[in-house]
């Protein structure tokens, strides 16, 4: 197989729901001298999926000690930070990836849960209700690379349940639904 076949080869396993099988493909491909940047981010993504943060989080480095700009290296660098509970590491992290891209509605909705766990409720409503604009695929994309992981968002949860918690009062009743949905799945 070329470089570019067992790219594919990775690319595909990852996409058809194998991130651990994927994972020996991208280094292969790596070895083979496949572009640093999309190999890494890549196979961080699959590390990620497969629940293994520290191999996902030095792939992510690596891309940015390569492309100092990256947004999706600091989103997902973001992602593993907000699942390991390190939400001002979250923050900073999601925050560059929105400064490079206004339209990744999982990267507010992300910074948004960052935000409410450090108790910055006005700084997390505007992030919540900024990916409630953005479509439900991409969101349910971040959903899932949490996995069973999501009691991290307790502070979120508790201000979004009952009649009188703090989001219900400033949030539309389809508002509030979407972001426990997003939460709870």
């Amino acid at each position: 197989m070329t470089s570019n076949e067992i790219l594919l080869k990775a690319k595909t396993l990852f996409a058809t729901g194998h991130p651990a099988e994927s994972i020996d493909f991208f280094t292969k491909a790596e070895e083979q001298g496949c572009n640093p940047v999309t190999t890494y981010l890549s196979r961080g993504a699959a590390y990620l999926t497969a629940g293994e943060l520290d191999k996902s989080l030095d792939d992510f480095n690596r891309v940015l000690e390569i492309d100092v700009d990256n947004e999706r290296a600091f989103y997902y660098r973001g992602i593993i930070h907000l699942r390991k509970g390190d939400f001002n590491k979250a923050l900073a992290d999601l925050s560059t990836s929105i400064t490079f891209n206004h339209e990744r509605g999982a990267a507010f909705l992300a910074r948004g849960f960052a935000y409410a766990e450090l108790d910055r409720l006005d700084e997390s409503l505007r992030d919540l209700k900024t990916a409630i604009a953005f479509s439900n695929k991409e969101v349910v994309g971040f959903a899932n690379l949490f996995g069973e992981n999501r009691t991290l968002f307790g502070k979120s949860m508790a201000l979004l349940e009952g009649e009188r918690g703090p989001w219900s009062i400033v949030m539309n009743e389809d508002e509030v639904n979407k972001l426990k949905r997003w939460i709870e799945n």
